[in-house]
């Protein structure tokens, strides 16, 4: 009994601890290679992340940055949450893009001790394959549209 309990301790607290990702395993799941042109995968990314929800708050197109972030969302238990996106874009060789996007939550709370935020990278490769694969659908449409 006291072997299972201390089995059950530990797991609990290990459960609780979220493995830390190195560089190039954060860069796997934020990083594709894009088939189509640097032009495409720029105005695919806007609209992409305007149909998740983000309204787009920065944009340089000669360094290939594209920013954007939520509305702030407000709940009786967490506080105020929003996410923050930015990808970067580079032409890589004459039908290929590369394309970086990094994800933020961040959660702001209020106590009568002052205001607290906290940022967390979003990890989540199902989350990213989803936008890939929608930027990749809406650059494929651009593409056969100026035909």
């Amino acid at each position: 009994m006291r072997n299972l309990l201390s089995v059950c301790a530990v797991a609990i607290i290990l459960s609780g601890c979220a493995p830390t990702l190195s560089s190039m395993q954060r860069r796997s799941i934020e990083a594709r290679e894009l088939e189509g042109s640097f032009d495409d995968a720029f105005k695919a990314t806007l609209q992409v992340f305007q149909d998740h929800g983000y309204t787009i708050k920065s944009t340089d197109y000669q360094s290939g940055v594209i920013h954007g972030e939520t509305g702030i969302k407000q709940t009786w238990f967490t506080g105020m949450t929003n996410f923050e996106i930015t990808a970067t874009i580079e032409q890589f060789g004459e039908h290929t893009v590369k394309e970086r996007i990094s994800l933020i939550r961040k959660k702001k709370s209020s106590s009568q001790y002052g205001t607290h935020e906290n940022s967390k990278i979003i990890d989540d490769p199902g989350l990213f394959q989803k936008l890939y694969d929608d930027i990749q659908k809406e650059m494929f449409i651009r593409r056969n549209l100026n035909k």
